[in-house]
């Protein structure tokens, strides 16, 4: 059994003991969250939304120097290479930074650009990461 949800344009399909939590997340705007029930970790979605006028025609490339730009300034360091496979162009990679396991994803159908993060404990994931990868392989846009 799955749970459907949106995130601006982007449509995530979720097994349903992954509930969305945004609404608990401390801070002021947290982004589109969901967590497994009895879970260690958090799978967050950000979109940017294509609105008009040329279409960017986004490539992995472009994904990958995102990707690469996000993990330099968050300080993560080098990432282990992540293949995913579905519908959209993805740039992927998972990086263990101080106590955090972190797996990041730059998603784009060409148009529109999703940045999905989970994370948890270092050495807590368990298979979470394999479910996200699941989660992330069955986004689209729409």
């Amino acid at each position: 059994m799955s749970n459907q949800y949106r995130c601006g344009n982007l449509i995530i399909t979720a097994p349903s003991e992954w509930e969305d939590i945004t609404g608990t997340v401390e801070g002021g705007s947290a982004p589109f969250t969901l967590a497994k029930v009895d879970g260690t970790g958090a799978l967050q979605f950000s979109v940017a939304t294509y609105k008009g006028g040329k279409i960017p025609n986004v490539t992995v490339r472009e994904l990958d120097e995102l990707r690469d730009d996000f993990a330099q300034k968050k300080e993560l360091g080098r990432s282990t290479g992540v293949k995913v496979d579905g519908g959209l162009r993805v740039s992927a990679g998972t990086y263990e930074a101080g106590e955090y396991y972190m797996r990041v994803w730059y998603c784009s159908d060409g148009r529109n650009v999703a940045v999905v993060t989970y994370t948890a404990g270092r050495g807590e994931e368990g298979e979470e990461p394999d479910e996200c990868e699941a989660i992330v392989a069955g986004l689209r846009f729409g």
